[in-house]
């Protein structure tokens, strides 16, 4: 992480100060460190640059782990391995595609990963659906390419928005995951791109942020603010730590669908995965929102897996239905 950062964190657990003691760095850059909190002791570990705030007290299910988790399964299991990694590409489905590109990742061979990502994402998604999708990108990066700070972009997963922002803006970008898992792979991958120089990697929980009031200028996401299980005061959070913009690729779902909408309840997920919803506590936080952009695609849910048998790739849709696709611009007032 860069050392930048340490006038913009603290303890996310009581929002204590941190007092760090840095035993690596490299330039502009701390690579081994442990924050301490001032006021309630928890630590906070840097390791190979990467800055890990979670807190024990907020539950999360990290499907990176599982891939990793997969990776160890297929090893002990060589007859579902050879069915998955060991056929022409062209032979799977979508969906063991998409995973068979997941544990190329996770072994570190990213040029067979993208190669079976692009295959494998053509045929879960519809061309309209991809452009779309791009198209909503193409519109954040416009905005944001009007700021001259460093970007701070939440629940980053794959890095799918990051590496469009580090390939068409110059900008230093905050890299962030509840998962550390997830993170490695991203810093493997990062650095044989030779994009890891203006890169921060941290990993925390959205719902309990280790970011000082105020202290974030542009705060963006790709869809990762609907992601959070269960989110709670998650909207809270992040008007607290944001004094500017924060931009959102997002999607929405029709309330009255009932197939769709009793996994989003189930999993709590309604108060971000329907758009009156949404805007409604966003307004209410304190933020005033503008939708942009906004183009409504038909949706159909992939198929199962079959070498991985039953395996998914997201849990929704679980029928077709008519997704919005938008960007929010929030701003904090």
């Amino acid at each position: 992480m860069q050392k930048y950062l340490v006038k913009m964190l603290e303890c996310p657990k009581c929002h204590g100060k941190l007092d760090w003691n840095i035993t690596e760095q490299s330039h502009d850059r701390i690579e081994v460190a442990e924050a301490c909190c001032q006021d309630c002791s928890s630590a906070y570990p840097v390791r190979d640059g990467i800055g890990v705030f979670l807190t024990t007290d907020l539950k999360r299910n990290d499907l990176w782990e599982q891939i990793d988790r997969l990776d160890q399964l297929l090893k002990q299991n060589p007859e579902i391995e050879k069915r998955l990694m060991d056929v022409p590409l062209d032979t799977l489905g979508p969906v063991d595609q998409h995973y068979r590109a997941r544990i190329h990742k996770c072994r570190g061979d990213i040029e067979a990963a993208n190669a079976a990502y692009s295959i494998s994402k053509k045929r879960l998604d519809s061309v309209d659906t991809i452009r779309c999708a791009n198209n909503q990108i193409d519109y954040l990066i416009s905005e944001a390419s009007q700021f001259n700070g460093p970007i701070v972009d939440l629940a980053s997963g794959d890095c799918i928005l990051v590496r469009r922002m580090l390939k068409e803006l110059p900008n230093s970008i905050v890299v962030t995951d509840f998962s550390p898992s997830i993170l490695v792979k991203n810093r493997k991958w990062l650095i044989e791109q030779n994009l890891y120089n203006r890169v921060s990697l941290l990993a925390f929980d959205a719902r309990q942020t280790p970011f000082v009031n105020d202290s974030i200028s542009l705060l963006t996401t790709h869809v990762g603010h609907q992601n959070v299980q269960n989110p709670g005061k998650l909207l809270d959070e992040l008007y607290r730590i944001v004094n500017g913009k924060f931009i959102a690729v997002s999607t929405f779902y029709p309330e009255g669908d009932k197939e769709n909408g009793a996994v989003i309840e189930e999993g709590g997920l309604a108060e971000t995965h329907y758009r009156n919803k949404l805007l409604k506590h966003l307004h209410n936080v304190g933020w005033v929102v503008e939708v942009k952009n906004s183009s409504s695609i038909k949706t159909i849910p992939a198929p199962p897996g079959v070498v991985l048998e039953g395996a998914r790739v997201d849990g929704l849709p679980v029928q077709i239905t008519t997704l919005e696709w938008c960007v929010l611009l929030g701003t904090n007032t």
